[in-house]
């Protein structure tokens, strides 16, 4: 049997702890002395805490890459997207008595895919570890570290499968340099583990940097940079938000450049932050990187640049020396870079003005140093890179100017008349105003013939935008006012300049735009033929829009021209974006509606059809009403399950004070109470699990915190559950006479219960054909009928709107030997809870927009049956079962139930004894 994963893991960490306190005792035994015979043991000396601690930190690689291994270990090395990281922790480290060694215990993890196939056709991978403690030595005079060690690895089993007699062998450099960045080497064992190739880029803050002879670019007057300290935020952190910022992907721009994109993967600073060192991959792949699952590889058999230098504050730009080398695997030999390809300078700096074909956070600048390269080949001498990652939260754009294109509005503005032609003007807060206290800017759509995708502002009027904030509010704030003089001036005109912006109708605006669609069907004309033909693709691309135009606050309308990327490579600069937005007080479901057009010529080969799209989500002012009404809708059902407990407190002690009581109760009605109140805590488990501002404010949510207010929601529920039992219980118990009455409740209820299923099965069918045809976009987006389950279970609520059915049929049954079974206060209450959410669906119908994310938690569509008919019809309903029981119940009763029961049936009470 297999033991449990805690047990495993705890076997797995005892053994660790084992191996690690036996292996400094056998490290001079034949094992090592063999496999590490040019490094021979030593003795150890004292090493004090500080000078301990820096040995390990010198030590330590948390971003390596392995490859090869024995057959099955894991998964082959050929695809480039499966990362197989190794990180090595070293746990104590001490002096020996010969100066040049250092001893050491480390434990090396190898994390790497493990796939599988399932019957031949599926195939399955997930991410397998070894863990390894190694125990040996490291020579600051050869640089090499030769150690020794056992591994282990959970078996399918669950047992602990051992890889003994393993020898790492790795150069470290001590310390490392740009000449010798790299920590390479191997580690092998027996047969089932093999040989594996490990590479590193060098961590730690004992890097020897030669910032000095890093020069920033002979072009950089030409280049206006923002990224002052100020944006920077502050001295004391540059170096971390120079990490930040410019550790993501670039385009190199240059006609014969061999490489079209490059990706700085590492990024660390010296401890007083005034030096900088990198390590980036130059590499073929175009295609977009959304996921960031590459941010952080180390990428074997790339072409790779190592650089170091400095933050020049003068120029506000980064200066790097770099150094190219091809690492090949495996690397059998130490990664060591010549010092002839050290001959590339490197800069980057944060742009301070933008247009619409440039927007990158970072910009930079790659060119020959060398003079006689640069003579030889002077097309080669500057390559310009350009980010291509989406901005960060971090950014701080409050220095950036935007420059609109003249011509791009023009055009944006001539259609926009003649969208706007006949459109009347609304009142001043219709429609979204686009201002810094709301996120409506931002949108995301979607269409019949395409994944999706979503739009974000760049500018609104002068001010930039960057995670639906204007960056001119902290820009505005005041923090920069204490420099006073000329820069507080040009804040107050810069201020005034937006401010003047707000209130104007028409706004001028730029967006990214970014959405996934089939491709192209690429019209190329033949060689001989006057007419195109069609190459027709089905596979899917990612596309981006940078467009330019304006937005009208009164209508609603925003019109844009705009470049596309097409294929990954062309650009189609004749593409026109219009939307609709919907008004605020609007109670469609739908954000609004828009399209992707062509302006050019149906003959262009770059001509593409129509697309048509919707907004999906909410207005920023309709999230807040929704979580505030799914607020008072949390309590409103927290009170009302409250109040369910308690008439079921006083509905048992009215039976356990009355015996007749629960002889006369319908164990039916009860039996239904009872599954209603199951049925939430089953089916709506989720709902412990989700976060009711995250279903609002996150588009695509991917981790939902647990909310304690949730589960204490469900809490009540549980508890009249259990009092229900309760009371099922004592009705069952007590039922002494025969059950031929509660018989004839089940043959007249049943049938009812099974026909009104099958009719909302039916009445299911028919809507979701008829809105198959009528409304395809519906069906798309998620908006047509619910599953049929869905709306059985709503039946479900129906029928436990009617829960005092069988109690008034068993009293018919009973005719004049009835008892007063049922206490006032379990009947009418219970009726009036079931009421409640019907009068506030009706409330809330002519109160509350309809939103595709209405709200879930009172008078829900997934517990009962809701809409103008069934908010009057089932209230009367109900309240006529109520009105029935009441006068049942009231009723003149002349004979004691043993004598009337004999009267009806032939049968009579049991005696106890």
């Amino acid at each position: 049997m297999e033991p449990p994963a805690r047990d495993r893991s705890m076997l797995h960490l005892c053994f660790l702890l084992a191996s690690t306190a036996t292996l400094s005792a056998a490290v001079a035994a034949s094992p090592y002395s063999s496999a590490c015979s040019s490094l021979p043991p030593a003795h150890d000396r004292h090493t004090d805490g500080d000078d301990a601690i820096a040995l390990i930190r010198s030590f330590q690689i948390s971003a390596g890459q392995f490859s090869g291994g024995a057959d099955g270990l894991f998964s082959p090395d050929d695809d480039p997207y499966d990362p197989r990281p190794f990180h090595f922790f070293p746990h104590r480290a001490s002096r020996t008595d010969e100066p040049a060694l250092v001893h050491l215990t480390a434990t090396l993890t190898l994390i790497g895919p493990r796939s599988w196939r399932s019957g031949g056709r599926h195939h399955y991978s997930e991410a397998a570890s070894i863990a390894f403690v190694l125990d040996g030595y490291h020579s600051s005079a050869s640089l090499e570290l030769c150690m020794v060690g056992t591994g282990t690895e959970h078996a399918a089993d669950g047992s602990l499968k051992l890889y003994p007699d393993v020898v790492l062998r790795l150069h470290v450099p001590s310390p490392p340099s740009l000449a010798d960045p790299f920590v390479s080497g191997s580690m092998e064992g027996s047969s089932d583990l093999g040989t594996m190739s490990l590479l590193a880029y060098a961590e730690g803050d004992h890097y020897k940097y030669d910032s000095e002879r890093a020069a920033c670019s002979p072009g950089a007057s030409s280049q206006p940079a923002g990224g002052s300290l100020r944006a920077l935020g502050g001295v004391n952190s540059v170096c971390a938000h120079l990490k930040e910022q410019l550790t993501i992907s670039y385009r190199l721009d240059h006609g014969r450049a061999p490489f079209p994109r490059m990706r700085i993967n590492q990024m660390q600073c010296a401890a007083d932050g005034a030096a900088v060192r990198a390590y980036a991959v130059l590499s073929n792949d175009t295609e977009p990187d959304e996921s960031g699952s590459r941010r952080r590889r180390f990428l074997v058999g790339d072409e790779a640049l190592v650089a170091d230098g400095h933050w020049d504050q003068a120029q506000r730009m980064l200066c790097l020396r770099a150094c190219r080398v091809t690492l090949r695997a495996p690397p059998s030999a130490p990664v060591v870079v010549r010092e002839v390809d050290c001959g590339i300078g490197m800069s980057f700096w944060f742009p301070a003005v933008w247009t619409m074909w440039d927007r990158s956070v970072v910009a930079g600048m790659l060119w020959n140093s060398s003079h006689a390269d640069a003579e030889a080949e002077p097309t080669h001498r500057v390559i310009t890179a350009w980010s291509i990652d989406d901005l960060r939260s971090t950014t701080n754009l409050s220095d950036v100017k935007y420059n609109y294109n003249d011509t791009m509005l023009e055009e944006a503005k001539k259609h926009h008349r003649e969208l706007s032609k006949g459109k009347k003007v609304r009142g001043s807060h219709s429609f979204p105003d686009f201002n810094s206290a709301n996120a409506d800017s931002e949108f995301s759509f979607h269409g019949l013939n395409f994944a999706g995708g979503r739009a974000y502002p760049v500018t609104i009027g002068s001010a930039m935008v960057a995670r639906n904030i204007l960056a001119a509010n902290d820009f505005f704030s005041g923090h920069w006012a204490v420099h006073g003089g000329t820069r507080a001036a040009a804040d107050a005109i810069s201020r005034r300049a937006a401010v003047d912006d707000m209130t104007q109708t028409l706004l001028n605006v730029s967006y990214v735009i970014r959405y996934s669609s089939p491709r192209d069907k690429i019209r190329v004309r033949p060689a001989n033929a006057a007419s195109y033909s069609n190459d027709y693709s089905d596979s899917f691309e990612e596309r981006k829009i940078m467009a330019e135009g304006i937005y009208d606050r009164k209508r609603g309308i925003l019109c844009m021209v705009g470049c596309q990327e097409r294929n990954g490579r062309s650009t189609d600069c004749q593409a026109l974006v219009t939307v609709q937005f919907a008004s605020l007080d609007s109670k469609a479901q739908a954000h609004g509606t828009g399209a992707i057009i062509s302006l050019r010529d149906k003959t262009d080969r770059l001509f593409f059809d129509k697309i048509n799209f919707i907004l999906h989500g909410m207005y920023s002012r309709q999230a807040a009403m929704a979580i505030s009404r799914m607020d008072m809708e949390s309590i409103m059902l927290v009170a009302s399950t409250t109040l369910s407990c308690v008439f079921t407190i006083l509905q048992i002690l009215h039976t356990k004070r009355n015996p007749k009581v629960a002889p006369a109760t319908s164990v039916t009605m009860l039996a239904v109470l009872s599954m209603g109140y199951l049925a939430p805590l089953v089916l709506n488990s989720e709902v412990l699990f989700a976060s009711r501002r995250s279903q609002y404010y996150d588009s695509y949510p991917t981790r939902r915190r647990l909310e304690i207010n949730e589960v204490m929601m469900r809490a009540p529920t549980l508890i009249a559950f259990v009092l229900q039992l309760r009371l099922l219980q004592l009705a069952w118990s007590g039922r002494r006479i025969s059950t031929v009455s509660e018989k004839a409740v089940l043959w007249i209820c049943l049938p009812l219960y099974i026909l009104g299923g099958v009719v909302a099965a039916v009445v299911h069918t028919i809507k979701a054909r008829a809105a198959a045809r009528s409304d395809p976009w519906a069906m798309n987006m998620g908006g047509g009928p619910a599953a049929i389950w869905k709306d059985l279970v709503s039946y479900a609520g129906l029928i436990q709107d009617g829960f005092l059915l069988p109690q008034v049929i068993l009293n018919a049954s009973l005719g004049e030997t009835r008892a007063r079974a049922i206490s006032p206060w379990f009947y009418i209450g219970g009726t009036m809870i079931r009421l409640m959410p019907h009068v506030y669906d009706a409330v809330r119908s002519q109160i509350y927009q309809l939103t595709m994310r209405s709200s879930n938690l009172y008078a829900s569509p997934r517990g009962d049956l809701f809409g103008v008919a069934w908010d009057v019809v089932i209230p009367c309903g109900a309240a006529l079962l109520a009105l029935l029981l009441f006068l049942q119940q009231r009723l003149p009763r002349t004979e004691s139930l043993p004598s009337q029961r004999r009267r009806l049936g032939g049968y009579e009470m049991a005696s106890n004894n």
